[in-house]
């Protein structure tokens, strides 16, 4: 029998839940080093930063705790709901990413874009920055995940090269006409994690449950960049029914290149969490390369 204590750092539960489980197997067991306890715990803070505005889409966070007799063993509990495993309609999925979208735009803590912590995708840190400019902030987070496929894989040099002409030429040419020429945008609260195996039907109505989020207060179409990645078979009918409560922002002929954009977050994720299989990332280059002809060429025009 393992004693828990709640964690020292956890943060927004005071003295939640301070007792005795049966047995170990009750919680997910990480071994070894500190990144699995950051890891529970950002989960816990992410979870409880969406749950304060849509507790009708999140399971409520209850508490982060660390045993006390096994440091290295280490839980987040969330009250239990009832879902369904099945890849949850457009229409609903729309629905939630539209209602945590409009609850939460322009409110902001610090009235910019970007995000207090590093969060987690899997086992991949993705820190942030505040800044009063998405392009900023945008390109500080691809910037941080590309710099980690340095531990996955031997020095590319073209790859190299290809990312920084994503970085310098791509990523202006389409995310800074949303904040010049007197257009703005407002930070919203993304999920930014919402392929089909963290979003599930409720089982008692046409509602849906999100879990395992990876917030960040920014752009609201960021959040469909997911939609386009061919491994989570989500596709156009969920971007259509989401522009039906949301609008494209200006300018609106720029929406479908933007789109391409934000879903390389999600290219070069996969190419770091399945670091072993070169399908992925090859999917990540493939895509950027494209995104550079194209902005290459409309720049010669």
């Amino acid at each position: 029998m393992a004693e828990f204590e709640s964690s020292p750092v956890e943060q927004g539960s005071g003295d939640d839940v301070v007792g005795v489980f049966d047995d170990y197997d009750e919680f997910d067991e990480f071994e070894g080093n500190l990144e699995s306890l950051h890891g529970l715990h950002k989960n816990f803070e992410s979870e409880n930063a969406l749950h304060e505005f849509v507790p009708e889409y999140i399971p409520q966070p209850i508490y982060f705790a660390v045993y006390k007799t096994r440091p290295d063993l280490h839980s987040y509990v969330s009250k239990f709901v009832d879902m369904v495993d099945e890849v949850p309609s457009p229409a609903a999925w729309a629905k939630a990413a539209a209602t945590l979208h409009r609850k939460t735009m322009a409110k902001s803590p610090t009235g910019e874009f970007g995000f207090g912590i590093t969060t987690y995708s899997a086992n991949i840190p993705v820190d942030s920055i505040w800044n009063s400019s998405w392009e900023a902030v945008w390109t500080f987070q691809i910037k941080w995940l590309l710099d980690q496929d340095k531990a996955f894989h031997d020095p590319d040099e073209e790859y190299t090269k290809l990312q920084a002409s994503f970085i310098d030429v791509v990523v202006p040419a389409y995310l800074r006409p949303l904040e010049s020429n007197g257009r703005s945008i407002s930070p919203c609260l993304l999920h930014t994690n919402l392929w089909r195996g963290h979003i599930k039907p409720k089982a008692d109505s046409d509602s849906v449950w999100m879990m395992n989020s990876v917030p960040c207060w920014g752009h609201h179409e960021a959040e469909l960049g997911v939609c386009r990645n061919p491994r989570y078979g989500l596709g156009e009918a969920y971007i259509e029914e989401y522009l039906k409560l949301m609008p494209k922002s200006e300018p609106t002929e720029d929406f479908d290149t933007r789109n391409a954009i934000y879903a390389m977050r999600h290219h070069v994720l996969l190419s770091l969490i399945y670091h072993e299989d070169p399908f992925f990332r090859q999917v990540a280059i493939n895509e950027m390369k494209r995104l550079v002809e194209e902005a290459t060429s409309a720049a010669s025009k």
